[in-house]
């Protein structure tokens, strides 16, 4: 069973008896939808009460009674109480995970949508300070920053009175994840007719975002063959398959990345596929198996691209033997900034991972 997010809010006032049945004056209506960790909608009731003191409405189809506000986190200037309570709640229906969030080593968030969401912001609070990943505005997918933010405040439709007061509560229920959605829930039917109808939906996925291990890497370029010890092979060959190759990441820089869990994979494709306008189905992957991401960096024009042409395994350590492909002279090219990459899967769980690429072309910070 899922806990209410707001089971440390309790009411401050009792429940107060019906009044007129009068809708107040300046009435709006306030909504935010939550699904995930919490499936609440809370409902934010605006307004002026005549000098009865007391009026009655219906939300969602219910006759409530609107009395003057109580003390409570939620309560806002403007407001009225509901039934006694600073807020109107109801139950959203459950909803699929709408995202996945990692980090990275290098300290930037992998955002990856799930189950065919939008998402038009992405906030994160480990308890005590909120960040904002990625931009400003637009969709939000891939490999991004994290910035100070003040709360919640900017999601949605979200007054900043009513992103504070959300914050402040999330706060209190440890690190957690609030995803702004592009596709709002229908608004909660509301008689007489608000002046004003506001409406958001956020996803909650609860638990701290922690940093992806990383193996440690060693690249050396530009070695003659793969069997510098006398012609013997240092290692047991390995098998592998390519799954999946491009030119578009998001990565800027050379980069080698090992996934062996779901939520490593999904950080690996969303870096192979952060630039593009969706990512796709991460592959299930075999027991005793990982995948294994060769990234070049960004570079100026296409015609670049790299392939993995053997692996072989020694101990604990992979060493991966690449061929890096750059444009001939008078070739054409797009001459759009790529960034090529390319995806294999191996047997075993190596912890360290030596990168061989005999062109000299491969260099690694």
């Amino acid at each position: 069973m899922k806990r209410s997010l707001f089971a440390l809010v309790g009411l401050s006032a009792a429940l107060l008896t019906a009044c007129t049945g009068q809708g107040p004056s300046n009435f709006k209506v306030h909504e935010v939808a939550l699904y995930g960790g919490t499936q609440q909608r809370v409902v934010w009731v605006y307004g002026a009460l005549g000098s009865g003191g007391g009026s009655s409405v219906k939300l969602g189809g219910a006759a409530v009674q609107l009395r003057p506000q109580v003390q409570d986190p939620l309560a806002l200037p403007g407001t009225l109480s509901v039934e006694g309570q600073a807020t109107y709640r109801v139950p959203t229906p459950g909803a699929p995970q709408k995202l996945s969030v990692t980090l990275g080593a290098d300290g930037l968030f992998n955002v990856t949508p799930l189950n065919g969401a939008s998402l038009a912001a992405v906030y994160y609070t480990d308890g005590a300070s909120w960040s904002r990943l990625g931009a400003a505005s637009g969709p939000l997918s891939g490999v991004v920053s994290g910035a100070p933010s003040s709360g919640l405040r900017g999601a949605g439709q979200l007054t900043d009175a009513e992103a504070d007061a959300l914050s402040r509560v999330m706060a209190t229920q440890g690190p957690l994840t609030v995803a702004v959605l592009n596709d709002p829930a229908p608004s909660l039917s509301a008689e007489p007719t608000p002046s004003e109808r506001l409406s958001t939906s956020l996803y909650l996925l609860p638990g701290r975002v922690d940093p992806v291990p990383t193996p440690a890497l060693t690249v050396t370029p530009g070695l003659p063959n793969p069997r510098p010890q006398g012609g013997q092979m240092t290692g047991q060959a390995v098998n592998f398959t390519e799954v999946a190759s491009g030119n578009n990441a998001a990565a800027t820089a050379p980069k080698v990345q090992l996934a062996t869990t779901p939520e490593q994979i999904r950080a690996l494709y969303a870096l192979a596929y952060g630039r593009q306008s969706s990512v796709p189905a991460t592959p299930p992957l075999e027991a005793g198996r990982s995948l294994v991401g060769i990234f070049l960096g960004q570079r100026n024009t296409g015609g670049y691209g790299v392939r993995v042409t053997g692996a072989e395994l020694s101990g604990s350590t992979l060493t991966v033997r690449v061929a890096v492909s750059s444009p001939r002279p008078g070739m054409l090219t797009t001459q759009a900034l790529t960034s090529p990459w390319t995806i294999i899967s191996i047997t075993g769980r190596p912890s360290e991972i030596v990168v061989v690429d005999d062109s000299g072309q491969l260099t690694f910070p």
